[in-house]
């Protein structure tokens, strides 16, 4: 299988308070309008220069901002395409794509993909039948709004599981992104997963160069590592949360 660089993003704006989810944890993927245009000279001159150890490089985003408009039109501007993942739930709400603006990337050649309906912050913590459902319900609204059928998805927060692979395998997706920062696709029945490179907003230039050029792969693969570990400690905290909430 030829070997990928998908390349995560989620906000590119000015003013934070405008687009996407409002937390804590999205700060850190928050990008100022220069930075990105910055980041796509970088993309270019790693292109231009030949020595690519990759045969694809991919733009994603998640959450569904409306500053996805802004990233979109920036890449038409260098003839580019991207890959947007919808939080269908979020869908015409404060900050978040409308249904005719999810209909505009999509008519400019854009790629249009879910993000689970709810994006729930630990995806891996849902039952195999409570997964299928935010896989299936996301992509039947964004089949009702595009008129054809959605083939990619992204998972929330990146962590995945066997099961999260397979829900979504079931509810018809064909192109599986996860945020495991890795250049080979893996195969899944009739389905591609693909890892993800986390562009977040204290990424210096220079990383973002090491990146494309994957020397500093095995630092963002051992730091992954680190960060999962961390989720799987945390994990019963979030459960009883969850569990008290239910109750």
């Amino acid at each position: 299988m030829p070997k990928t660089i998908a390349l995560l993003y989620h906000e590119v704006i000015d003013d934070y308070s405008e687009s996407g989810f409002q937390n804590k944890d999205n700060l850190a993927y928050m990008h100022k309008t220069e930075v990105f245009r910055r980041h796509l000279e970088i993309f270019k001159n790693h292109l231009n220069s030949g020595n690519s150890k990759v045969e694809n490089h991919l733009f994603t985003f998640d959450d569904g901002g409306i500053s996805n408009l802004k990233s979109a039109r920036i890449l038409e501007e260098n003839d580019w395409k991207g890959i947007y993942f919808i939080t269908t739930k979020r869908i015409g709400t404060s900050g978040f794509l409308a249904e005719n603006d999810i209909r505009t990337l999509h008519e400019n050649g854009h790629i249009i993909g879910s993000h689970s309906h709810t994006h729930p912050m630990i995806f891996r913590s849902l039952t195999y039948v409570q997964m299928l459902e935010e896989w299936k319900v996301s992509k039947e609204i964004l089949e009702e709004i595009l008129g054809e059928e959605i083939l990619h998805c992204s998972v929330p927060g990146g962590d995945s599981d066997l099961k999260t692979y397979e829900s979504a395998v079931e509810a018809g997706f064909k192109y599986i992104f996860d945020s495991e920062p890795i250049v080979e696709t893996r195969k899944l029945q009739n389905a591609d997963i693909f890892g993800r490179f986390s562009v977040k907003a204290q990424t210096t230039d220079q990383q973002f160069s090491e990146m494309l050029s994957l020397k500093n792969l095995a630092s963002l693969q051992r730091n992954r590592k680190i960060k999962a570990k961390i989720k799987k400690l945390i994990f019963p905290i979030h459960q009883y949360i969850q569990n008290r909430k239910n109750e």
